[in-house]
């Protein structure tokens, strides 16, 4: 039943999201996750998703590049227009919106492709998150595959980061390939 399926999703996002949840053995469906789950995320919660939906969208357009500063205007632009459409998922909103890559001078850019696994351990913590995040939305969209497995996201973090510890030259995207599973 399409209503029962929607109460459980819902309870897990719910779940998955609440401040204090374990985040163990948790697999999300990122193209059902509404406006409405988005705007009650925890604010931790909501910057792991929101890089993950940069990472995917970035790869689905074809931008290998991130700017801090407009990622961090997009995301109120996106809260803003999901408090209008609370029922509208992420996904179906990022997808009309197709915003254009801007000038980019004066601006931080980050080149994911070039980021080494060096750049990624000296990252403060919060910045490492978003890598994480991002470099998992980019490679599940490179695979068409909208899921983000919480458990495996954080294993991968684990091993990817020991793996970095002794190969920090390589970039991180290649590393991350060798490594996550």
């Amino acid at each position: 039943d399409m209503t029962m399926r929607k109460v459980l999703l819902c309870l897990a996002v719910a779940m998955t999201f609440a401040p204090g949840s374990s985040l163990a053995q948790v697999t999300l469906d990122m193209s059902r996750i509404t406006c409405a789950d988005y705007v009650g995320m925890a604010p931790a919660r909501a910057r792991i998703f929101s890089a993950w939906m940069s990472g995917w969208f970035n790869q689905r357009r074809g931008y290998v590049w991130v700017n801090p500063g407009a990622f961090a205007e997009n995301i109120g632009s996106v809260r803003q227009w999901c408090t209008t459409y609370p029922y509208e998922t992420i996904m179906t909103g990022l997808e009309r919106s197709m915003p254009q890559p801007g000038p980019m001078t004066g601006q931080e850019r980050i080149d994911m492709s070039l980021f080494t696994c060096r750049q990624y351990l000296q990252s403060n913590p919060e910045r490492r998150e978003f890598v994480a995040g991002w470099m998992s939305g980019y490679l599940r969209a490179a695979r068409d595959q909208p899921v983000f497995d919480v458990q495996r996201w954080s294993d991968n973090r684990v091993t990817v980061s020991t793996y970095c510890t002794k190969h920090r030259p390589e970039t991180l995207m290649s590393a991350i390939q060798k490594n996550a599973r």
